[in-house]
């Protein structure tokens, strides 16, 4: 007879059926099991730890030959190098031939160019300035505004403030074209994605420190900021999250993105400490760790633009000793050229040894295919698949930049 609505509940003490207490259990140990694996399920996993990159032996020990040969059995597919020289600004093929001056009295630390009407801009001695064809020059931003850094592609620009004098995160969003400019709250260093039109620079707290480029003390970032023209940049890289990486007291000393904007190299570190070069997702995920040489620092850190994959190189050069302070062009310490690929985290030694005694210049090939490093001896240039040097003589100059002879 079935239970009547308010009678009290009849228990069964029949061992063949099992007790309502014990019924209760099991379904709450389900429950909790079931829960277990929802959660398991719903929640997300930990991000995987980055991919600690070891140094190649060769890197310590170069032991790569150079050979002095020019380049036509190479093959070079990409346009002139610009180089800088006695005061000029000079365009050059890869072997050496068809030098072309570009403008004259001109001390060029950094350019952007040359666009299809063979407009180059150019950083000379804190100046942003406009070169025509014809070699004519206009200054692009304020007249008081002094650059320390210059990036981008086409038409637009971004100049980094000189600190001596001017608030260390004014940088500037320069138009080549109009010369408008807009201000950005980020320092150097820089960086352009020349695809993505993405940006990044280095953010607070600033410090200061000696044993950099300059002889004087020279602020620092302790972030990683990332933007686009228009809209306020934000923070890919915390001061926490850098020191967690790099090691307490760690400072943004170089940037680069990957061409679609979706990785960022950071090379951080401290003067007399270890450095390495973090990769960063856009996400703010990162991706590897790239640890140096003992007592060597990045001098140049770059992504190729090859179709279909990139690889970021690494120039890091001797800094032990009196050599933590010279300039690189006065200093006749070695070091080695490194490139790693993100598809396989693999990394391999391409320069090192004579290539890189005294080097003062680093540019990637605009086709991604070849690295070329300047140094007294010429320019030393290496294509990925081969692993070949060779000297583009009579080339000399500080190498800038090496573009396809006209973009966009």
């Amino acid at each position: 007879m079935g239970r009547l609505l308010g009678d009290p509940e009849v228990w069964d003490d029949s061992p063949s059926r099992p007790r309502p207490a014990l019924r209760g259990l099991a379904g709450l140990a389900i429950g909790a099991v079931a829960g277990l694996l929802v959660a398991f399920a719903v929640v997300p996993r930990p991000a995987p730890p980055p991919l600690e990159v070891r140094l190649p032996p060769s890197a310590e020990a170069p032991k790569l030959r150079v050979e002095g040969r020019t380049l036509e059995s190479i093959g070079i597919g990409s346009g002139p190098l610009l180089l800088t020289r006695s005061g000029r600004l000079e365009e050059i093929k890869p072997d050496g031939t068809d030098r072309r001056v570009v403008a004259q009295n001109v001390r060029a630390s950094a350019v952007v160019g040359p666009d299809r009407a063979g407009v180059v801009v150019a950083l000379d001695s804190g100046v942003v300035s406009r070169i025509e064809a014809n070699g004519t020059t206009r200054r692009l931003g304020p007249a008081s505004f002094a650059a320390d850094g210059l990036v981008g592609a086409g038409r637009r620009l971004l100049a980094c403030p000189d600190p001596e004098g001017q608030a260390v995160d004014r940088s500037l969003l320069l138009d080549a074209a109009s010369g408008r400019a807009t201000p950005v709250r980020i320092g150097c260093p820089v960086a352009w994605a020349a695809r993505a039109g993405v940006f990044a620079g280095a953010g607070g707290p600033w410090t200061r420190a000696q044993g950099f480029r300059r002889a004087a003390t020279t602020p620092k970032g302790g972030s990683v900021l990332l933007g686009r023209p228009g809209k306020r940049p934000r923070v890919l890289l915390d001061a926490k999250a850098l020191a967690a990486a790099a090691g307490k007291g760690a400072l943004v000393d170089g940037l680069a993105l990957s061409p679609d904007g979706k990785l960022v190299a950071v090379s951080a570190g401290r003067p007399g400490r270890s450095w390495q070069v973090l990769v960063v997702r856009s996400d703010g995920r990162r991706v590897a760790a790239i640890a140096l040489a003992g007592g060597h620092r990045p001098a140049w850190i770059g992504w190729s633009d090859r179709q279909g994959s990139t690889a970021l190189a690494v120039a890091a050069v001797d800094r032990r000793g009196d050599l933590g302070t010279a300039e690189l062009a006065a200093r006749r310490g070695s070091g080695y050229l490194l490139a790693w690929q993100p598809t396989d985290g693999h990394a391999r030694v391409l320069a090192s040894g004579v290539p890189m005694v005294a080097a003062d210049g680093f540019a990637w090939s605009s086709d991604g295919d070849s690295v070329a490093v300047s140094a007294p001896g010429g320019i030393y240039i290496v294509k990925q698949a081969d692993v070949v040097y060779s000297t583009a003589s009579p080339a000399t100059g500080t190498l800038l930049a090496w573009p396809s002879g006209g973009t966009p």
